[in-house]
């Protein structure tokens, strides 16, 4: 059993192949912990998926409990909403250790470099400080995220393009004013975001101390885009003494609004997470559905196996609602609008 990626979607497939007594190995192209900017923001339910509590020592100081949503005309909408909140490097290190303690085998700073399928089976060609080296295995998982290796191997498609199709940015800060640290402010607003809300939250630095993060995802021009929201946040909020401590973000290659964008794989190859196109902007997140479809990866291949069933068949049957989730979320997602009204 072969997984490239360890985000969230690997390390959570190979912890499950492991648990039911595979030969497991997870690789991640990074050394642990990897800064990773993404959010750490999940639902109470995340941790029912993972089949683990996160430890405490893995979430940041600042726990978020309330969510308030601005909209275009002015309203503001306040409720009461639990989260998890963490550091993506942090956390996603203890994933991956996590999956060593089930019986996983983890390397990072090795690379996914080919595959070559054959009479026999599959070989994979793994890159590490000591050159190439050559495994075989009877399934592979693609969980390399937006840029996926493996899928980009298998299939010439219109769900990746070359480019960039969009970006997230933040920028994490310091200042006085009227935030308040136990909320998640979401802005639906196309002139500060056209592909999901804009954000404004508190989170943990690897310094230990607790910062504002402001960020915002658009298709073009994103500091244009963040800074005028940061603006608009600043007057809203009336901020001041702003210190800008950190700026990070990350652009994809996947084709949004695309209709091939979600694709699960094929033979014995699956793909997990954004790698098969997973990402709900909708809902702002994709570590939830990234989780899933790889504890349901992990679970296909023991009914596969047991029951001498096409693994990739037996892996759409059990993605088909999550699939069918994410498509709805897709065509009514904030990609498809041109004005706010």
């Amino acid at each position: 059993m072969f997984i490239a990626g360890g985000a969230v979607a690997g390390p959570v497939a190979a912890k499950f192949c492991a648990k039911q007594g595979l030969k497991t190995l997870l690789v991640e192209k990074a050394r642990v912990p990897r800064e990773k900017p993404c959010s750490g923001i999940q639902f109470p339910y995340f941790e029912k998926i993972l089949g683990d509590k996160i430890p405490r020592d893995r979430l940041c100081n600042n726990e978020l409990t309330r969510v308030e949503m601005h909209f275009p005309n002015g309203k503001v909408v306040s409720s009461k909403f639990p989260m998890l909140n963490f550091m993506r490097d942090t956390f996603d290190e203890w994933l991956c250790r996590l999956a060593e303690s089930y019986g996983a085998e983890f390397r990072d700073g090795c690379r996914f470099k080919d595959f070559e399928e054959t009479e026999n089976g599959t070989l994979v060609f793994l890159e590490t400080d000591q050159g190439i080296e050559q495994i075989k295995a009877d399934y592979i998982i693609d969980a390399t995220g937006m840029r996926p290796a493996i899928r980009r191997k298998l299939r010439k498609e219109r769900g990746f393009q070359e480019g960039s199709s969009g970006a997230a940015l933040n920028y994490y800060f310091t200042a006085d004013g009227d935030l308040e640290h136990d909320k998640l402010y979401q802005f639906w607003n196309i002139e500060f975001n056209n592909m999901v809300f804009a954000w404004v939250y508190n989170q943990t630095l690897n310094d230990g101390k607790d910062y504002w993060v402001v960020g915002t995802g658009y298709d073009k021009d994103i500091y244009v885009h963040l800074d005028s929201f940061f603006n608009h946040v600043k007057e809203v909020f009336h901020l001041n003494n702003v210190n800008i401590v950190k700026k990070e973000g990350y652009s994809s290659s996947l084709a949004f609004d695309d209709d091939d964008r979600i694709w699960l794989g094929e033979k014995n190859f699956l793909m997990t997470g954004d790698a098969a196109g997973l990402i709900d902007l909708t809902r702002g997140v994709g570590m939830d559905s990234a989780a899933l479809s790889g504890r349901l990866a992990a679970k296909a291949i023991y009914f596969a196996r047991k029951n001498r069933k096409p693994v990739i068949e037996v892996y759409a049957r059990l993605m088909k609602k999550l699939v069918n989730q994410t498509r709805r979320n897709q065509k009514r997602g904030i990609t498809t609008f041109k004005t706010n009204e």
